[in-house]
């Protein structure tokens, strides 16, 4: 790298100027990258864990838990489909009266149960899913929890009694884990 010694005001003008020209492109490309990067990964759904099972009508689902307010805003969002033995339950922290959810950016219809500690408040049989806004705004009547399920998999009605639990306190063969029997010789 050659070293120029500026003289002038007039050269340093003309350096500075000659900088901005190589590196402007550069700094332009950065940005519309980040800006690329993160449109990316704000419309990508998220996968949370399954961490809590219901129990309904001799039928199993495995759920997922939206507890932080990020995740609780992306929910389902952004994702192809559900399959009909999944759903998400939604921690709200608290009860809420009047809890409002909407279908916005999520690709399938869904059953939405609003529940009261797991006693089921209100539910909007199949509602439709909303890719642009404004899009219908369902309300539960009260809830500290709300379950999202694939529509007519769970034949859930007012006043039932969901049992929800998480996956810590079912026996490990409840679960799909091996119990180790097989592992030890006899």
């Amino acid at each position: 790298m050659q070293i120029k010694i500026i003289n002038s005001e007039k050269d340093l003008y003309v350096a500075a100027y000659k900088l901005i020209k190589r590196l402007g492109p550069i700094a332009g490309g950065l940005i519309i990258l980040g800006n690329l990067t993160m449109i990316y990964i704000e419309t990508r759904p998220q996968n949370l864990p399954v961490t809590h099972i219901l129990s309904h009508n001799n039928q199993t689902f495995k759920l997922e838990v939206a507890s932080t307010p990020e995740q609780l805003e992306k929910g389902l969002k952004f994702r192809a489909s559900i399959p009909s033995d999944r759903g998400m339950l939604f921690n709200l922290g608290g009860e809420i009266y009047n809890v409002p959810f909407w279908m916005y950016k999520v690709n399938f219809p869904l059953d939405i149960i609003f529940l009261k500690d797991n006693v089921v408040t209100t539910v909007v049989y199949n509602a439709k899913p909303c890719q642009k806004s404004p899009c219908p705004i369902y309300k539960g009547r009260v809830a500290n929890r709300v379950l999202e399920l694939a529509p007519g998999a769970a034949n859930i009605k007012v006043g039932d009694r969901l049992k929800i639990q998480p996956l810590s306190t079912l026996p490990k063969n409840d679960i799909g884990f091996d119990s180790g029997d097989s592992l030890r010789s006899k």
